[in-house]
């Protein structure tokens, strides 16, 4: 069984949300629920409305998508540490990859609504959600220019 203190530590150590307080994360920690998937079931799916943020505490998953022809695309595989679905807090909008679980997995579950709550409840964690996101968008605007750079080099040869 999860203890509270399990999921205190998991969502401390996500980066989406270090820069929420310690009494900003207990409050989420004590809305989040676990739960558990065998191998090979889907945790979420491609095209599904977005109701939740996952964690994984244990196990593996593997990320995928469905390609243009309609084939799978492995996007990548999860380990315990490692969370998805968090777009999915922010917007409306349905799921753009498939996560399935690879061996027995277990996850820790934020709903969407218990997190608005918690945003309306104490704006403070907004800001720190905005502040984390603003910097991923920092960071992948420069991997993006670097790669331009990269390629227009390529082009030059």
């Amino acid at each position: 069984m999860t203890t509270t203190q399990t999921i205190d530590q998991a969502i401390a150590a996500m980066p989406l949300l270090s820069g929420l307080s310690t009494r900003q994360r207990k409050r989420l920690s004590t809305t989040a629920t676990t739960r558990s998937y065998p191998a090979g079931s889907v945790i979420l799916r491609e095209g599904d409305t977005s109701m939740a943020m996952y964690v994984l505490l244990s196990g593996s998953a593997r990320v995928e998508c469905t390609g243009s022809d309609g084939r799978s695309i492995a996007l990548g595989v999860l380990n315990a540490g490692a969370y998805f679905g968090e777009m999915g807090l922010i917007d409306d909008t349905v799921r753009c990859t498939s996560v399935i679980a690879l061996e027995p997995t277990h996850c820790i579950l934020l709903g969407k609504w218990d997190f608005e709550k918690a945003m309306r409840d104490d704006a403070e964690i907004g800001l720190a959600l905005l502040r984390t996101l603003n910097a991923r968008v920092r960071r992948l605007e420069a991997q993006l220019a670097a790669h331009e750079q990269e390629l227009a080099a390529v082009a030059q040869r």
